[in-house]
């Protein structure tokens, strides 16, 4: 398919299909995790902002990642649209996993509040990776990766094989 040949509901098929695969990989992820791996339900804030842009409407995302955590008994999702009410959450409960389905004007005072807290944020979005986003999947390159942010990812004190964390590759920073 040509650029030209792209149309806008094409980019919003597989905005959502990223998120699919990073929260397929989040899961994963978690299963391997020292701490967190018996730890069952997971607390997990979910970022689902109200938005519209040039490439994706964030609501077909929103719905794939909502269709995404529907039955898994694993988490207890906690949803929010605005980024001010996320705040007042991450502030208040003990959440192990931030995920941002799309921008808001403070995101990156919400993520260093994570850092800070200790919880781990993701996103299918790794261009906010040195906003700092903790994780994500980067799709784009020769060879898919999982994308880490080097600043952030020490602080969280996660510990995974060592066979997983040969597949990181940390990305530049701000």
């Amino acid at each position: 398919m040509l650029p030209s040949e792209i149309s806008a509901r094409t980019l919003v098929t597989i905005e959502s299909q990223k998120a699919r695969l990073t929260l397929s990989l989040l899961v994963r992820l978690l299963k391997l995790e020292e701490h967190l791996k018996n730890q069952s339900p997971l607390k997990i804030l979910v970022l689902l902002p109200r938005t519209k842009t040039a490439f994706q409407d964030q609501n077909i995302v929103n719905q794939t990642i909502k269709d995404f955590f529907a039955g898994k008994d694993e988490f207890v999702v906690y949803w929010v649209s605005d980024g001010f009410k996320a705040k007042e959450l991450l502030q208040k409960a003990d959440f192990k996993v931030f995920y941002v389905a799309g921008p808001v004007p403070n995101l990156k005072e919400l993520l260093a509040l994570a850092a800070r807290k200790k919880v781990l944020t993701v996103s299918h979005l790794p261009e906010l990776i040195p906003m700092g986003l903790a994780l994500s999947l980067d799709l784009e390159r020769r060879r898919a990766c999982i994308v880490v942010n080097p600043k952030i990812w020490p602080r969280l004190g996660l510990k995974f094989p060592k066979l997983v964390e040969e597949k990181f590759c940390f990305a530049p920073t701000e």
